[in-house]
């Protein structure tokens, strides 16, 4: 485990890799409020992305040419997705009024972007390239909501969206299938697919009680259907990105302890691996893989 630094704050958080090593995620500036988009690699360290103009900025996911999404805010106080290129910088996918909670969450070697942007009250998931305006993706019959959290090179995006009784449900997008439900956990309100890579394997979480102090991590395919991961023994597990091998990021609670630490699944049916902390640490989240098993996250120092 690896420490990459920070922008200059007190905590930082790496959250995407790609099979070049570049990392993409955010971190603290020296006044421990504002927050800076990076990339970093290496050779060259951590790199700040800037803003749209306004105080902040949080990178999200990272493409194979280095290409970053993430957030920002604009001089006028407005949030709103944005796509960072070596070299355009970093440019807003629109301006959205009302809800600030704008995000770009994914992208691929396409430069296809998702994420969630605000129509009023309704959130809903997108998807945007350089060459095409941003496109919201609707809902399940009967919800209201949705959002994007990945997209994998064929264009398939995972994420969230709402059901009729106005509980969150993992779901898969597609041109051809248009939005599929990938179901939720029974007695759980909120259940999100978070990964996916090009032969349509995905991987989430979600709670498994009411007062969500329980969840599980799960891989869901159209063959298998969604399969529970194995745990540490606690009560607590996530899942956030799976490569193309199948190999599956997260992070686990140990049985009977609080501690949390980076978890890496060989396949969906093997027991996991404890990655470990920091030496004199005791939490750490596995977030982000890639191809070659390189694995990014956070974790506490002490």
């Amino acid at each position: 485990m690896v420490d990459i630094g920070t922008l200059g704050g007190n905590s930082s958080y790496a959250l995407m890799i790609n099979d070049s090593g570049e990392v993409a995620g955010w971190s603290y500036l020296a006044d421990n409020v504002t927050t800076h988009a990076f990339t970093w690699t290496s050779s060259g360290g951590m790199v700040d992305l800037g803003t749209l103009g306004g105080c902040c900025s949080q990178g999200q996911a990272i493409n194979s040419a280095g290409e970053v999404v993430g957030d920002a805010v604009s001089a006028d106080g407005l949030q709103s997705p944005f796509f960072w290129s070596p070299s355009g910088g970093i440019v807003s996918l629109g301006v959205f009024t009302g809800d600030s909670r704008n995000y770009g969450f994914g992208v691929n070697d396409h430069n296809q972007v998702t994420g969630q942007v605000y129509f009023g009250a309704v959130v809903q998931a997108f998807l945007w390239s350089p060459t095409t305006p941003l496109i919201p993706l609707g809902h399940l019959p009967g919800g209201l909501h949705s959002v994007g959290t990945a997209i994998n090179n064929h264009g398939s995006i995972v994420g969230t969206a709402s059901l009729p009784d106005g509980a969150f449900t993992g779901m898969i997008w597609n041109r051809h299938i248009s939005m599929q439900n990938v179901g939720r956990f029974s007695g759980g309100a909120y259940t999100a697919a978070e990964g996916i890579n090009d032969s349509n394997q995905v991987v989430g979480w979600g709670f498994t009680n009411s007062i969500e102090t329980t969840s599980s991590a799960f891989y869901w395919s159209q063959s298998v259907g969604r399969h529970r991961l194995s745990t540490f023994g606690g009560d607590q597990t996530f899942a956030w990105g799976i490569n193309q091998q199948g190999n599956i990021a997260g992070h686990s609670n140990l049985s009977g302890d609080a501690a949390v630490h980076a978890t890496l699944w060989n396949t969906y049916t093997s027991t996991p691996t404890d990655l470990g902390t920091f030496p004199g640490g005791v939490n750490s989240y596995a977030r982000g893989l890639n191809n070659l098993g390189q694995v990014v996250g956070y974790a506490d120092v002490p």
